[in-house]
C-alpha cells in the first residue's frame, strides 16, 4: 500500500509505503514541478517491474545479462486508448535466443499484465 500526503507548505506530495518515499508534483503553474509528476509513476512502475523480470530471468536461467535499460513513455494523445511505448537495450554476451527469451518475459510482467486488465476503482471516500 502506497500513502501519499502533501508536504508542508508545499503542492508536493510525499508518497510513502513506510518504507522508501518519493516526490511527486506537477509542473508550473499548477505545481512546483519538485517531483515525479503521477504519470510518470505509471511509466516507473512497468519500467522497474520490466527491468526486474528481465533480471530474475536472466538470473534464474544464468544468462549473461550484463545490464538492462527499460525506456517507457506514456502516450496519452487518444484519450479513450492510451499507449505505452517501450525500448529495451540488453547488454551483455546474450544470444538470440537468450535475448528473445528475455523479451518474451518482460511482456509477462506483473505490472504489465495488471495494466493490461480492465481497471475498477472503488468509490473515493473521505474521513475526517
Amino acid at each position: 500500500m502506497i500513502i501519499a500526503c502533501t508536504a508542508p507548505g508545499s503542492r508536493q506530495i510525499v508518497a510513502s509505503n513506510g518504507r522508501f518515499s518519493l516526490a511527486a508534483d506537477t509542473m508550473p503553474p499548477k505545481g512546483s514541478g519538485d517531483g515525479f509528476r503521477p504519470h510518470e509513476l505509471l511509466e516507473a512502475a512497468l519500467a522497474s517491474c520490466m527491468a526486474l523480470t528481465a533480471r530474475q530471468v536472466a538470473d534464474d536461467r544464468g544468462l549473461p545479462l550484463e545490464s538492462i535499460e527499460v525506456n517507457v513513455s506514456l502516450d496519452r494523445t487518444k484519450d479513450e486508448t492510451p499507449v505505452f511505448r517501450t525500448n529495451v537495450t540488453l547488454t551483455g554476451p546474450l544470444a538470440d535466443e537468450d535475448r528473445a527469451l528475455l523479451l518474451a518475459a518482460l511482456k509477462r510482467c506483473p505490472v504489465r499484465k495488471t495494466l493490461a486488465k480492465t481497471l475498477v476503482f472503488d468509490e473515493v471516500d473521505a474521513e475526517q
